[in-house]
């Protein structure tokens, strides 16, 4: 995928298969029980990053919808950890790109963030916006490994099945 050449995964996803990389933003994985995650390696989001991540989204959902509506719709884990802004025109094409799809696809997301205030402020407005239009709950965490534990995530067996 174009972009710059990535890093290997960080923990806990390093020693999960590549399912999709792409060098706009970093790693997509879906795992059971329905959950799309999200490991984002560039540290300033941009709007290619954001579609070409949205993109990968859009791909995983297609392929995977009879799975995760029996499930009331897909978990969201977005490792956010390596974030440190974003530019404005970003924020508002996340949200479009949220508002776009039809509600109901998502049951839950998790934000794993670091300590940016900047960040924390852009993810309560995703919630707001799942809270009115989408549906679902949005949550902040600071360890992936905790996050996948409560819900119960197994590690992925497919290799390279969105790109």
């Amino acid at each position: 995928m174009p972009g710059t050449p990535l890093p290997p995964p960080a923990p806990p996803f390093d020693d999960w298969p590549i399912q999709l990389a792409d060098g706009r933003f970093g790693y997509v994985w879906y795992a059971a029980p329905s959950v799309l995650i999200n490991q984002v390696h560039v540290p300033h989001a941009t709007v290619e990053a954001v579609d070409a991540l949205h993109d990968a989204f859009d791909r995983v959902i297609a392929v995977e919808r009879a799975d995760y509506e029996r499930r009331g719709g897909l978990l969201f884990i977005h490792d956010w950890r390596r974030i440190d802004g974003y530019e404005r025109p970003a924020r508002q094409v996340y949200l479009s790109r949220m508002r776009r799809r039809t509600p109901g696809y998502v049951r839950k997301a998790v934000a794993v963030l670091p300590g940016t205030p900047l960040l924390k402020m852009a993810v309560q407005t995703a919630n707001v916006l799942m809270a009115l239009r989408i549906g679902g709950s949005f949550a902040l965490a600071s360890d992936p490994s905790e996050v996948l534990s409560e819900h119960g995530v197994e590690r992925p067996t497919r290799v390279g099945w969105y790109e």
